[in-house]
This record gives C-alpha cells, structure tokens and sequence, in this order.
C-alpha cells in the first residue's frame, strides 16, 4: 500500500485558531496528499495564550475531524489539548480511522524552551490512517529513542516528529533525526516551525526519511509543503535488510 504524506511547514498566526484552522482544511481539500502534517501548537501558534483559547480549540478540531472524514484524509497538527490534570501540549492525529491524541512526555524545562504551562504526558499514541500506523512525538521527545522505539515495535510503518525548534537546535536536530528512522527501519516525518515566534527564530528545515534514514523529501527555512510517498512492500524490504525490530531482546528488562 502507498499513502502520500504532506510536510506542510507553515508559519501560523499565533492566538488566531479559525485562521490556522482554515489553512489546514484548505491542505486537506486540495487532494495533493493522503495525511498532512503541521508543526508542534500549529493551531494555537506556538508561544499563545493556551488558557484562553479551550472553546475556540475544541470546536476547531470538530471542525476539522468532520473534514477529514469528509475528504477521507489525515490532519496531524500541534495543539493544546485540555484535560481534568491540566494543559497538554499535544498532537492531534484526525482520520477517517478514528482521532488519536499524543500528549508530549518529555516538557523541555530549560532556558527560552521551558514550557511550564503544559503537563507532561503519561503514554505513546499511534495513529492510523487506512491501517497504516503513524507513531507519534513532540519536539524534545525525539532525543528518548525509547517513543519512536516502542511505536515502531507495537507496528508503526511511520513515525511523526513535529517541532518548535529554534536555529540554536538545528545542529542536535540534524544529528538524530537520520539516527530515529535508521534504527527503527521506519519512515519518518519530521515537521519544524518556520520564521519568527515567541522571540524565537524557528529553523525549518522539514524532511521525510526513508527506514534507512535517507531524505527523501525536505523543506528549507521558508514556508513549504514537500510531499513523500510512504510504501509499505518498500517498508518490508528495508526491514528483511535490517532486521533490528525483530532482533530487539524483548526478554531483558533494560530499566
């Protein structure tokens, strides 16, 4: 099977929920992918005022979840999600095979990335789209190989990291990536913000990777849609070449 997947490397409009809302069902009316992803809090605008923005959000993601069905797509987007232990900076997996929220587990707590506004999430989340799975984390996640790991062993085809990663990041960004996709033998799509936000400089730089960790679809610093073809009879090619799923030691309790 082949699903087309969309990097979609906006820049949003920070506290305006129905404008980035509005990009997105755009994307997903414009029949150029299958799954279209966005960057970490792309619906809020990373660095708004989440505490006031719930009903806007809430309705937003109906609203979207209803054109996905509707389109027969995937929206895989950043955004606060509200629950009864605080505010989750989260993503949203929206599919015609049901809505699946990944809260991001590892909060970056240091310099202009602390992020204390936000409860740290408990569980990995794997999203479907036609019975492909798609693991799923948020930004400073991807440097615990542990998430990706553990999705790509419960049968993810591939794993989503989407970022707020300033040029000051690039360099250890540009390091794992390749290193994620390469030793979980599964594609990968990395999404970045892009320009100016929260007195930051987002470096862009979105890209899809092969199981073997090659680019095969990449973004530059400005905003870009890259589309990259994710092909499961390829999948399992890679993963007889590099059986390092299989040979995991499932037996040993490594912590």
């Amino acid at each position: 099977m082949k699903v087309r997947v969309a990097l979609c490397q906006f820049m949003p409009d920070v506290g305006d929920v129905e404008s980035n809302g509005e990009r997105m069902i755009s994307c997903l009316r414009s029949d150029d992918a299958d799954v279209y992803i966005f960057p970490e809090l792309f619906l809020t605008g990373y660095g708004a005022d989440c505490s006031v923005l719930k009903d806007e959000v809430q309705a937003m993601v109906r609203t979207i979840s209803e054109e996905c069905r509707g389109t027969d797509t995937a929206a895989v987007f950043g955004s606060p999600r509200y629950t009864d232990d605080g505010v989750m900076n989260s993503l949203a997996f929206l599919s015609p095979d049901g809505d699946v929220w990944y809260d991001k587990a590892h909060l970056a707590r240091f310099g202009v990335y602390a992020e204390n506004e936000f409860t740290e999430g408990q569980s990995p989340a794997i999203g479907l789209y036609h019975g492909i799975g798609f693991g799923m984390c948020v930004c400073y996640d991807i440097f615990f190989p542990e998430i990706l790991h553990g999705c790509s062993l419960r049968g993810a085809s591939v794993n989503i990291c989407v970022a707020a990663s300033a040029v000051q990041s690039k360099p250890f960004l540009d390091k794992v990536i390749s290193a994620r996709a390469l030793e979980n033998v599964t594609y990968l799509a990395y999404v970045n913000n892009t320009g100016p936000l929260n007195g930051l400089e987002m470096h862009g730089c979105s890209r899809g990777l092969d199981p073997f960790g090659d680019v095969i679809a990449e973004c530059g610093t400005s905003e870009c849609v890259s589309v990259f073809t994710v092909d499961t009879e390829e999948l399992e090619r890679a993963r007889g070449i590099r059986r390092h799923l299989t040979d995991f030691r499932s037996d040993i309790l490594w912590l």
